[in-house]
């Protein structure tokens, strides 16, 4: 079978989608199929077209000239988005990839859709004719949640196309395991240390955060980057919460792992919807790590199971979210029953041989109907 991504970007570049559509690209391609990324280079990365085998995958990369309102705008998309491929895979919200599929996409169509447009509200208008023509020429919708379907105003009308397909994490390599503390742990001695991993954004609630740790013993090391970093770091020092928190910054691949194994939690304190499910969640529980999330109507409830495998509170609640911290942070026999239903969690729902394999499926049957 051969299949082609459509995204806007592709790792090294960093993000959830980016890391999803190589779990699913290197996964078809280990099964023995033949799979092309089209993608941008990167924001900012307006040198020649590149296209490079990676893990087995053909990746296209194409010139970044622009962003504009979340958009790269890619020169060659739509040239090289016009193959001869089986499967054409849109991951949504692209507007590039969607122009794409419906004027140069003559194979059937797949779309897992991440998420909503949801900050950009002007161009919402503008943008839903063309969600909607897209969705109705879809072969099937992709979803990680029922919560994805049952929230979205965009797939309104096209639920009877809605496969529920949870995303998953490779459990062999999030395990769980004693480490040598990553040095970020360092400076806090034998204390429990909570993480988050995370790109530093608005809706990451990371405000709520280093709030939530103020005068109090407890500890979180933050991984990630992005547009906050610089501000964080000035919010760190103004409300004196240094000997609380630990910036770690970008954590390579390899490591990452052994973060999760080193904390006594794992803590995502979302405000928005714009958190749709986090990867990192099943990545955490795969470890064996407790968590925390915020009560928020998307599947971020779907990935935690308060009460089981970790606890919940209000999003933007401080308050409640340090308490939530000190119970784990006090408890390591409720962090040790609730880190192994979190694995046995991960083994029955969120596995990557799970998410490979039901696409798979998909596209076989797409394929044996047309």
């Amino acid at each position: 079978m051969r299949i082609l991504h459509l995204s806007k970007y592709y790792p090294p570049e960093p993000g959830g989608i980016e890391h999803i559509v190589a779990c699913q690209a290197e996964g078809a391609q280990s099964a023995g199929h033949d799979v092309t990324v089209v993608c941008g280079a990167g924001p900012g990365k307006a040198g020649p077209e590149s296209i490079e085998e990676l893990r087995g995958v053909r990746v296209v990369r194409l010139p970044t000239y622009a962003v504009i309102w979340s958009q790269p705008i890619i020169k060659g998309y739509l040239k090289h988005s016009a193959s001869s491929a089986d499967i054409v895979h849109v991951h949504h919200p692209n507007p590039l990839a969607d122009i794409a599929a419906l004027t140069r996409v003559t194979a059937p169509v797949v779309i897992t859709h991440h998420s909503d447009v949801r900050r950009q509200r002007l161009i919402r208008p503008f943008y839903m004719p063309l969600v909607r023509a897209v969705h109705r020429k879809a072969s099937a919708i992709a979803v990680p949640t029922r919560s994805h379907v049952t929230i979205s105003n965009e797939l309104r009308g096209f639920e009877d196309k809605c496969h529920i397909i949870p995303f998953g994490v490779d459990e062999a390599r999030f395990s769980p395991g004693e480490v040598e503390r990553p040095a970020p742990f360092g400076a806090f001695g034998d204390r429990p240390v909570g993480l988050f991993v995370g790109r530093l954004a608005n809706y990451k609630g990371l405000d709520v955060l280093v709030n939530a740790v103020r005068g109090t013993e407890l500890a979180v090391v933050i991984v990630g980057a992005g547009e906050l970093g610089r501000w964080l770091e000035q919010k760190i020092k103004r409300l004196g919460v240094e000997s609380n928190v630990s910036l770690a910054g970008a954590v390579s691949a390899r490591e990452l792992p052994d973060y999760y194994r080193a904390a006594a939690y794992f803590v995502l304190p979302s405000t928005t919807p714009a958190e749709m499910f986090g990867v990192c969640l099943a990545e955490a529980m795969a470890c064996g790590t407790p968590i925390i999330t915020t009560a928020l109507k998307t599947g971020v409830r779907e990935v935690n199971a308060p009460g089981e495998v970790g606890l919940e509170v209000q999003p933007g609640d401080a308050t409640g979210l340090r308490e939530a911290m000190e119970k784990l942070a006090g408890d390591s026999a409720l962090r040790r029953e609730m880190g192994l239903k979190a694995r046995k969690r991960v083994e029955d729902r969120f596995t990557l041989r799970g998410m490979i394999d039901a696409h798979l499926r998909l596209y076989t049957e797409i394929l044996s109907a047309a």
